[in-house]
């Protein structure tokens, strides 16, 4: 085993499923934004949280005023327009060629043609310690999934600008 530093240990849990955050500002327009640090918290009700960065973004002004937004999982048939999402532009959303449709329970657009969609309600906004990423915990309202969906498809975040898909699937079984 090799030691690794600190402030590189948790560049070491990854593949991270890719995701696009659509939220809307109080002049209802539309903000996307890709993350790769979102995991399930809660089966019931069923929950998720996002890390972000610890300051005040669209996506997080967004969600704590509107109090919703839209999981979109990414694939890869449209993992560059997600990405480019990422741009420091005002008009990065519309540069993207992305094409929005209405949520089904919330009042937040999704993306069109997305194959996993989590339209969610916020339950917190966690601000821990030193910690330089928000928690955003959201209770999952509606979820839609495309049964034509094949695991190979979804974007996995490694670094940078570096993705896979999931590789081979096998079992591992627990011993009783």
């Amino acid at each position: 085993m090799e030691e690794v530093p600190l402030d590189k240990s948790i560049r070491l849990i990854y593949p991270r499923l890719t995701v696009l955050v659509t939220t809307v500002n109080p002049a209802s327009e539309v903000n996307a934004a890709p993350y790769s640090w979102i995991a399930p918290v809660s089966f019931s009700p069923p929950m998720l949280y996002l890390g972000i960065q610890r300051r005040e973004t669209l996506t997080v002004k967004n969600i704590r005023r509107k109090k919703e937004f839209v999981v979109n999982v990414v694939t890869r048939d449209w993992a560059e327009k997600a990405v480019s999402c990422a741009a420091k532009l005002t008009d990065k959303v519309e540069k993207s060629g992305l094409e929005f449709e209405e949520g089904k329970e919330v009042n937040v657009p999704r993306v069109k043609g997305a194959k996993i969609v989590l339209e969610c309600r916020l339950k917190d906004v966690i601000e821990s310690g030193q910690a330089d990423h928000f928690l955003i915990l959201g209770e999952i309202v509606h979820a839609e999934k495309d049964p034509a969906l094949k695991d190979e498809d979804l974007a996995m975040h490694i670094s940078g600008e570096k993705f896979v898909g999931p590789g081979q699937p096998y079992s591992a079984y627990r011993k009783e």
